[in-house]
């Protein structure tokens, strides 16, 4: 078969931008004597009923053994459950510890009051790093199927634009890749269906089983109902899982491509299921910034360019310092007002503030120039992932209050974010309810619902796929 000598495969997820949660990390250092650091706090460790007075030599355990005794506490079934009952994430403005004592049920606290007794570790060192332990499990889950989809597209597009023929290689790398994207999907769908009928303080690990325990199809389902999704993307979805039942349960159709005629046409569905999990990636709030960056508010835009900005000459002062000094010597650049046209695809070509570029003829320095805006634009991204993350709403919700706050129309919004309209108004009252202070600061102004939302006489009535 020699037909789409030529075949591009076009996918709606940029493996560049897609954002993966962070992972926590916990540190044993020895500072006169073992010390564990969690986020911005220490904890010296001391041996089982000693006394934590700092004029005692309590020097008895070696890093070694602390390390070690950490690492026990993954096969502690009590640890393990206190693990389980952790939020992903905790608000700005709270320490971690005093969010986590009013989160977590009572017979955790107890259970964490209990170890800490038979450990050489303080009760709220056991809770943070408990917390680091169940945002790395929530990693293990979207995130690394994640990673192991977007090596799969590369693989099966990469032997579909080599060969002429879908030949058994084809076939099962076809195979693999739509496993990885229904495993994708689904894990994706539950953490959605999770953030959005259940607030923070319901999340526990009863809710999450209860979750993950009502079927696909059925969560699928509720995220149609609640509008989150619209009828024709939940319609594309259930056709991605019947596909993946159909190649798991028909072994004469296993290789699910005995039908299609063309690499064009295996590409079309490549294609097709790519974006369907770029749907789920949007609305599960991991690839917002993007759309941010081009539709966000300008306080906002101003804010994460001048953070990134700032951050990027930071880098440099380490990394790259005699650049650095070419361009802080140069009379025509001014480093920390340096901005660029954000709706643009490349910044280094749409400079707006920070240079003067009338009579520059400097190849060598406009190069350095260059590829300090492009480390300063892959910076604004960064930081708009990380006030994303801090921000006292979900990240989906952050990414619908930046743009309402630029005056984007509903509609619009909708678009940008593969959901419904109606469900960006109801996100625009949860808004209300819920910006703190540190969104204010960002956008200045935070969007209010004003006047009635009637649907339109001549609106489609997206729901009838669900």
């Amino acid at each position: 078969m020699g037909d789409d000598t030529d075949l591009d495969v076009s996918f709606a997820i940029d493996a560049e931008t897609v954002s993966l949660s962070p992972i926590g990390e916990y540190q044993v250092l020895d500072l006169e004597g073992p010390v564990v650091i969690v986020g911005d706090a220490s904890y010296r460790v001391v041996p089982v009923g000693e006394e934590s007075d700092p004029s005692e030599d309590v020097r008895e355990l070696s890093v070694d053994e602390i390390r070690a005794a950490l690492s026990e506490l993954a096969d502690n079934d009590d640890f393990q459950s206190i693990v389980d009952n952790c939020p992903t994430n905790t608000p700005l403005v709270y320490d971690d510890i005093d969010y986590l004592t009013r989160h977590l049920p009572t017979t955790s606290l107890q259970k964490c009051q209990k170890l800490s007794e038979s450990t050489p570790f303080e009760k709220e060192l056991l809770l943070q790093v408990a917390y680091v332990e169940r945002q790395n499990s929530l990693v293990g889950h979207s995130d690394n199927v994640l990673e192991y989809y977007l090596e799969q597209r590369t693989e099966i597009a990469e032997k579909l634009r080599s060969t002429d023929e879908i030949d058994g290689d084809v076939e099962r790398s076809f195979f693999s890749y739509l496993l990885l994207a229904s495993a994708l999907i689904e894990e994706l769908t539950t953490e959605t269906v999770l953030n959005e009928l259940f607030r923070e303080e319901a999340r526990l690990d009863s809710i999450t089983e209860h979750v993950r325990s009502m079927g696909h199809a059925k969560r699928l389902k509720k995220l149609c109902d609640i509008q989150i999704l619209t009828g024709g993307d939940h319609g594309s979805l259930v056709e991605v899982k019947e596909r993946r039942n159909n190649l798991v349960h028909d072994a004469q159709k296993r290789a699910g491509l005995d039908e299609l005629e063309s690499r064009r046409e295996v590409a079309q569905i490549l294609e097709q299921t790519d974006r369907c999990a770029s749907v789920l990636l949007t609305i599960s709030g991991k690839n917002i910034e993007s759309v941010i960056a081009k539709r966000g508010c300008e306080p906002y835009i101003e804010h994460a360019q001048s953070e990134a900005v700032a951050d990027t000459i930071t880098t440099w002062e380490q990394e790259n310092p005699e650049r650095l000094s070419r361009l802080h010597d140069c009379e025509r650049a001014a480093l920390e007002e340096i901005r660029w046209d954000t709706e643009e695809s490349d910044p280094r070509n749409n400079i707006t503030e920070g240079f003067t570029f009338d009579g520059f003829d400097d190849e060598e320095l406009y190069e350095i120039l260059m590829e300090f805006v492009s480390d300063a634009s892959q910076a604004f991204l960064d930081r708009i992932d990380a006030d994303a993350n801090e921000s006292n709403l979900d990240r989906f919700d952050f990414a619908v209050m930046v743009l309402l706050c630029a005056g984007h129309s509903y509609e619009e919004i909708g678009r940008w974010l593969d959901t419904d309209e109606k469900y960006v108004q109801r996100k625009e009252n949860v808004i209300a309810w819920r910006a703190s202070q540190f969104e204010k600061d960002l956008v200045e102004e935070i969007p209010r619902p004003e006047g009635p939302t009637w649907p339109s006489d001549t609106a489609s009535d997206d729901q009838d796929g669900c």
